[in-house]
């Protein structure tokens, strides 16, 4: 089924006529889209040093609406399903970027994703794919090969898997 997206009211709507918002952003939030597989974005444009960036959120609609609003986990989104909602609303050529903030900047009431669409033909200055600019690596040093290693390494597949390593023995010497 492709995803079909309809505009309704915006947050910023409903707050100048009854307000309804408290808090900095949600208010200024003046675009919302439903899609017919139950997601809600909203944005805001805000200027930066950048350029204008949109602030996105997703979030998952439920049927039970309270589990949508809490910070569960029921809300969860997967990151192929962001990239398919950036790419549908915001444009296949723009960047985004999701922030994982310092915990004392962290706002986390709800199964809200924020999603930050960066100016048209913006370019991150590093990345993993081919095409992207050049980084060097920092080296750091690597933990020298030990048993224990090994040993981690070992029980830690096998227990995320469940399957036991029993093929061979894994030594270092």
């Amino acid at each position: 089924m492709a995803r079909v997206w309809r505009d309704v009211i915006s947050p910023k709507a409903l707050n100048d006529t009854m307000h309804v918002y408290r808090g900095d952003w949600m208010p200024k939030m003046d675009r919302c889209w439903h899609s017919n597989d139950g997601f809600q974005v909203c944005s805001r444009l805000i200027g930066t040093e950048i350029g204008k960036v949109e602030h996105v959120t997703i979030i998952r609609i439920n049927r039970d609406i309270a589990k949508s609003l809490d910070n569960s986990g029921a809300g969860d989104i997967p990151w192929r399903i962001k990239q398919e909602i950036k790419n549908e609303l915001f444009g296949e050529d723009r960047v985004a970027i999701e922030v994982f903030p310092a915990e004392n900047r962290l706002v986390d009431m709800t199964d809200t994703y924020h999603l930050w669409v960066l100016p048209k033909k913006f370019k991150m200055p590093f990345g993993i794919h081919p095409n992207d600019a050049k980084v060097s690596a920092v080296h750091r040093g690597c933990l020298p090969m030990t048993q224990e290693l090994i040993n981690n390494t070992r029980e830690s597949i096998e227990e995320s898997t469940g399957f036991p390593i029993t093929s061979g023995t894994i030594t270092y010497e």
